[in-house]
């Protein structure tokens, strides 16, 4: 069955916020999360882009849509009595709280503003460009955010978006097809959960591209089964339930899994498990750290290891205190370059799940671009995300 968006903005639903507060552009394709479809709008007057996922519990697609005052918000759900059920329980308003972590940081503005007394040298100067501006860390379902950085080992972020629309078409059934305006449609599937893995996926990860990537899930669902339970939902409720816990604990059980290495255990603790001082290293954010005027010289061209890696996340802690987490996601996002954050053909719209890339502008979605102009912006080489 195809369904279509209600009307904008009488059908949407609406929470007063400031892009200094959220800006989805700058948050959502920016190499934290992979399956969010991006599409241009044409309307006049009206916001420039629109952000959609599949997300569950329950299973219904969330559209976004930003303006200078408002996040506006609309949820699409497969059957009319879920839809009802959603609107009297508010959740996708919820979900958005929690995965934007609105609640839990409620005034962005107040961490720019102590990261900027902390480090005027680096990151002073950095969000003196409006793609600093709004970045926020993603609250994530822990299961997708482990499958996403153990396959980022070494990958960039349309291959790392094109191999978990990969996922979610092989090993998830759609969830409901939505019409555009051409006549053309998108169909969601949400992201499939372990039990929903073949005990033996390496083949047939591999043929869907993981590569030696797919040795690494196959073994971590295995650890994982065995660790938490093999019934629907045991991964699911044992993963979350290392939220709160000590670093060096949660860190202990991530690092047994296999292909998980000090920073892709460090993306999932800060990205879903509620570790908002951990700044995970890798060969882009160390080239940042040696932009610092005291950055230690002694670590200049070091090739990456252990030792190194603790040396520079223990120095960009001390630079940017107990929130560092987040002020290395704002970094990350200001420095990617346009060529990695423009889609490559802008001008199709929609995008398929198979060929979309994750990435958009970093510029704010508020910054004056007419479609036109944005629509001539040609995607280059991307940039890699080492483990």
């Amino acid at each position: 069955m195809r369904l279509v968006r209600p009307p904008f903005p009488l059908g949407w639903s609406s929470i007063p916020l400031s892009p200094l507060d959220l800006t989805i552009a700058n948050t959502l394709p920016v190499g934290q999360s992979f399956l969010w479809h991006r599409r241009l709008l044409e309307d006049p007057g009206q916001p420039s882009e629109e952000f959609s996922r599949a997300v569950d519990d329950p299973p219904r697609v969330v559209c976004l849509r930003q303006s200078a005052t408002t996040l506006y918000y609309t949820a699409i759900h497969p059957t009319d009595q879920a839809a009802e059920r959603d609107l009297q329980s508010n959740s996708t308003k919820r979900w958005l709280s929690d995965y934007f972590q609105l609640d839990r940081y409620p005034d962005l503005s107040q961490l720019y503003a102590d990261w900027r007394n902390r480090d005027p040298g680096l990151f002073g100067k950095v969000e003196l460009d409006g793609r600093a501006t709004g970045v926020r860390v993603l609250r994530q379902d822990p299961w997708e955010c482990l499958v996403a950085f153990i396959t980022s080992t070494n990958n960039h972020i349309p291959r790392i978006t094109s191999l978990m629309y990969k996922l979610c078409q092989h090993l998830s059934p759609n969830l409901l097809t939505l019409e555009e305006t051409d006549g053309s449609t998108i169909t969601y599937h949400l992201f499939p959960r372990p039990h929903s893995f073949p005990s033996h996926c390496e083949s047939l990860l591999r043929e869907m591209g993981f590569g030696y990537r797919a040795a690494f899930i196959e073994s971590s669902i295995s650890t994982l089964r065995q660790t938490f339970g093999d019934a629907p939902g045991d991964v699911d409720a044992g993963l979350e339930a290392l939220r709160g816990a000590s670093i060096d604990d949660v860190r202990q059980k991530i690092i047994g899994l296999k292909g998980v290495g000090r920073k892709v255990a460090d993306c999932v603790m800060l990205m879903c498990l509620d570790q908002p001082s951990l700044i995970p290293i890798d060969t882009h954010v160390g080239a940042i750290a040696a932009r610092h005027p005291a950055f230690p010289s002694r670590l200049r061209n070091k090739p990456m290891s252990k030792q190194v890696y603790e040396e520079i996340q223990a120095f960009l802690s001390e630079q940017w205190g107990p929130m560092g987490g987040w002020c290395q996601a704002v970094m990350f996002a200001a420095d990617l370059p346009i060529s990695t954050t423009t889609p490559r053909k802008a001008a199709s719209l929609p995008v398929t799940p198979r060929k979309i890339v994750q990435a958009v502008s970093p510029s704010s979605t508020l910054r004056s671009l007419d479609i036109a102009t944005r629509r001539r912006l040609v995607s280059s080489a991307p940039v890699a995300l080492p483990s």
